[in-house]
C-alpha cells in the first residue's frame, strides 16, 4: 500500500517524528524515504508504506538515545526483505495462504483501463489485450469477473496464478477495491508496451 505525503504525516505526527510535510517531502528528495515516486505534480508523492515504517523505526531508535548504526539498519532492511519473500513463498503455495480476497469485475476493469490511457489508439487493443490476459485466460469467452487474494503487498490472481507486488503503485483515493484494480491495469499496461502491442 501506498501513503500520500499528508497520509504519512500524520501517522508520523502520532509518533512524535514530525508534523510537516515538508520535512517529509525534504527526506524523499534527500532519498531518506526509500522507493517513494511522483507521477504527476497533482498527485505529489507516494511513499510505499514499509519504507514509512522504516524511517518510524530509524527515528524512533534513534530518540531512545541510541545510536543508529549501519549494521541496525541493514539488519532491519534484511529482515523486511526476509518478510517480503516469506510472504510472496506464502501466497504462492497451494492453497494459498492470504489476508483478504476481493472480486474484479470485468465490466468495471474495462472502464478503468479506458479511463487511464490518455493515448485513443491505444484504449481498443489495450481492452482487447486486459480481457485475454486477466478475462480470458484458458475460457471461450471472458469471464465477467476474477477473484484476487491479498497477502501484504503481494497479489494472486486465482484464475491465472499470477502474482502482483502492488507496493510501489499509487493509491489515488479510492477504495482498495479500485486501487488494486488499477495496480493489475498498470502492470497489465507494461506487459503491453513491452510485448510491442502498445506500437
Amino acid at each position: 500500500m501506498v501513503l500520500t505525503v499528508a497520509e504519512a504525516v500524520k501517522i508520523l505526527s502520532k509518533k512524535n517524528i514530525t508534523h510537516s510535510e515538508e520535512m517529509v517531502r525534504r527526506w524523499i528528495r534527500k532519498g531518506k524515504i526509500k522507493d517513494a515516486v511522483k507521477f504527476s505534480n497533482k498527485e505529489g508523492w507516494l511513499i510505499p508504506e514499509d519504507s514509512l515504517e522504516e524511517v518510524i523505526a530509524a527515528k524512533t531508535y534513534m530518540s531512545s538515545g541510541i545510536k543508529s548504526t549501519k549494521e541496525y539498519r541493514k539488519g532491519y532492511q534484511d529482515a523486511l526483505a526476509y518478510i517480503k519473500e516469506r510472504d510472496y513463498e506464502l501466497i504462492k503455495q497451494s492453497p494459498p495462504v492470504y489476508e483478504k480476497e476481493f472480486t474484479i469485475y470485468r465490466d468495471n476493469a474495462l472502464d478503468l483501463a479506458e479511463n487511464m490511457l490518455p493515448e485513443t489508439q491505444l484504449v481498443n487493443p489495450f481492452k482487447k489485450f486486459v480481457d485475454d490476459t486477466l478475462f480470458k485466460c484458458s475460457h471461450a469467452e471472458p469471464l465477467s469477473s476474477i477473484v484476487v487474494k491479498v497477502l501484504n503487498n503481494w497479489v494472486l490472481v486465482e484464475d491465472t496464478n499470477d502474482i502482483y507486488n502492488i507496493a510501489k503503485l499509487p493509491n489515488l483515493n479510492v477504495t482498495f477495491e479500485d486501487h488494486l484494480t488499477r495496480a493489475l491495469l498498470r502492470d497489465q499496461f507494461n506487459t503491453f508496451k513491452r510485448t510491442g502491442l502498445a506500437i
